[in-house]
């Protein structure tokens, strides 16, 4: 059986080929297809990489915002709080309250484990502790350092901050540092190139200073600074204050002394006047008696010679008064003073005070175990001078009862006491009656005559020969008692 062959459609080909249109288009239109798939391959892994670099670009920039957050957050707070410190510290006048106040910020925004404030003080010449964290306040009490530099010993910049290696004493060193591993930043408060105190951190080890943390800590420094300065000055103008209310205190009383002196200056000349007037009118008008013959007989005419001889001496004794306290005042009265028996003195004064005018039954006293007595170192005359003032004093100032002179003998010492049952003094007068020109009572229509220096003559004698005068009375009408005191020889 024969068969016939299938025309060839394309005459032009190998019989057997594929046809153009069939199975050799085709397999030339799936050649052609592999280069478009292969580059969309390509494209997708391209933009796949650019995908993951993108999202590694957002979480990037999405960390390095939230660290920005985190920051700007920390700064707010940190600005927060510098805002509150500051008001703190423009409302607080002492150093001592400003190291507080510093010392609470660094312990709570810097994390600090041990702290000490130190400041400015004892007129510039030491940094003295102030306030302190992490130890004892006796502990960091003792940290006293000197000024201006506080480490002579070492190099270090005190207008800057830094890490302190082995600049500090060995001593404020051990109290800060809790193990070796912690690390001393100092902090200075530096104004106008003065430093006006520091802090010391002990920071733990390997501790890093963010950007923000040194911002804060300047601003913190300079207004610890310029606040311990403030303290400073207001320190200085309370002081100032003070001593010029003091010396308008002293003023007013200087003034007041004056006035006071001046009133009782001019009642002493009216008075000396008074005083030494009288004496001279009887001197002049009894001489004038005698010399007119204006007597009866020679015992009249001898009485009328005592009475202005008693006159001219009494009219003596107030010029001498006069002219010792001059002496005493100029610094020109002179003792001389020896080891002395006071059995003598009191004899050679017993005659003369038995001689005084007193009151009708008052009795006068004089010791009499005198002999028991050693020796006192005293100038007689002047000693002489100072007892018969005080029992001239106490007889004319006892109507009745007694004037006593007593001897008493104590450690190293030797007193006489002359007590009289006279009119007292009272509280006040006893505290102002050794004063010049004055006595128990003021005024001009005084009972009792005397210029008022001679409590003030006595006493000035008794210091310049070693020892003093006292004077007790429990008031008026009570009495009075006269002390003196004088060493042993």
């Amino acid at each position: 059986m024969s068969t016939n062959p299938i025309p060839n459609p394309n005459p032009g080909l190998p019989s057997g080929a594929p046809a153009r249109g069939e199975g050799g288009l085709a397999a030339s239109g799936a050649h052609r297809a592999g280069p478009p798939q292969e580059a969309k391959v390509e494209a997708s892994a391209k933009v796949l990489a650019e995908l993951v670099h993108a999202q590694r670009q957002l979480s990037q920039v999405t960390h390095e915002l939230s660290e920005l957050k985190a920051r700007l957050s920390r700064r707010g707070h940190q600005m927060s709080v510098l805002q509150h410190v500051a008001e703190i510290l423009a409302a607080t006048s002492k150093a001592t309250q400003v190291a507080d106040v510093v010392m609470d910020v660094m312990v709570q925004e810097f994390g600090c484990k041990r702290c000490v404030v130190w400041v400015l003080e004892d007129g510039g010449v030491a940094f003295q502790p102030r306030s302190g964290f992490g130890m004892s306040r006796a502990e960091w009490m003792e940290l006293r350092l000197p000024a201006p530099n506080p480490f002579p010993d070492s190099p270090v910049v005190l207008y800057q901050n830094q890490w302190l290696e082995n600049e500090l004493p060995n001593r404020v060193a051990s109290k800060l540092k809790q193990d070796s591993k912690a690390q001393l930043f100092f902090v200075p408060f530096e104004n106008q190139l003065l430093v006006m105190g520091f802090a010391i951190l002990a920071l733990p080890g390997g501790h890093q200073w963010e950007e923000e943390d040194f911002e804060a800590m300047s601003i913190l420094q300079r207004l610890a600074a310029v606040s311990i300065y403030n303290a400073w000055l207001f320190r200085d103008l309370s002081e100032q204050r003070d001593t010029l209310q003091n010396q308008a205190l002293a003023l007013e009383k200087a003034n007041s002394a004056l006035r006071d002196s001046d009133r009782i200056k001019s009642e002493f000349l009216a008075l000396t006047s008074h005083e030494l007037r009288t004496p001279l009118t009887g001197i002049l008008g009894f001489t004038r008696l005698v010399m007119d013959g204006l007597y009866t007989s020679e015992a009249d005419m001898r009485q009328m010679l005592q009475a202005s001889y008693s006159s001219g001496k009494h009219l003596l004794e107030l010029l001498n008064d006069i002219l010792d306290l001059a002496k005493i005042e100029s610094g020109k009265l002179e003792v001389r003073c020896e080891p002395i028996s006071l059995y003598l003195v009191v004899e050679e004064v017993r005659p003369i005070v038995e001689a005084y005018p007193r009151h009708a039954g008052v009795e006068l006293i004089f010791p009499a175990n005198l002999s028991e007595i050693p020796e006192v170192v005293v100038d007689p005359s002047r000693l002489k001078q100072v007892l018969l003032n005080l029992l001239s004093n106490a007889l004319k100032f006892t109507k009745d009862g007694s004037v006593e002179l007593r001897v008493e003998r104590g450690p190293g010492v030797a007193m006489l006491h002359v007590t009289d049952t006279g009119i007292g003094v009272s509280l006040d007068a006893q505290e102002r009656l050794f004063q010049k020109f004055i006595q128990a009572e003021g005024g001009h229509a005084r009972e009792y005559g005397g210029t008022g220096l001679g409590l003030v003559i006595c006493r000035h004698l008794m210091e310049m020969m070693g020892g003093k005068i006292s004077l007790f009375s429990e008031g008026p009408g009570k009495g009075t008692t006269m002390t003196l005191t004088m060493q042993i020889s």
